[in-house]
């Protein structure tokens, strides 16, 4: 994405505020990003942050089914003895 937006490893390190060391590491897979710099690269990349991540090969699972619903399967199981 830096690459396609014709950035530099620095300019976009100036702009994350972080070191170019640690730009690398995040590009190469070696540091995941915290949430912060996730927002800040969605905004220089101009992505939102779930498009950012998928794009970054980051993928969300379905949400669990509700609480409710997961103590509903479990009425009918006994605790067991003790």
């Amino acid at each position: 994405m830096r690459e396609e937006k014709k950035l530099s490893q620095h300019e976009v390190a100036h702009l994350l505020e972080v070191s170019q060391k640690t730009l690398s590491n995040i590009e190469t897979g070696k540091t995941v990003p915290n949430i912060l710099q996730i927002a800040k690269l969605g905004a220089i990349y101009e992505l939102d942050m779930i498009e950012f991540l998928e794009k970054s090969g980051i993928f969300f699972a379905p949400p669990p089914p509700p609480f409710s619903q997961t103590i509903g399967r479990l009425k009918g199981i006994e605790k067991p003895k003790s």
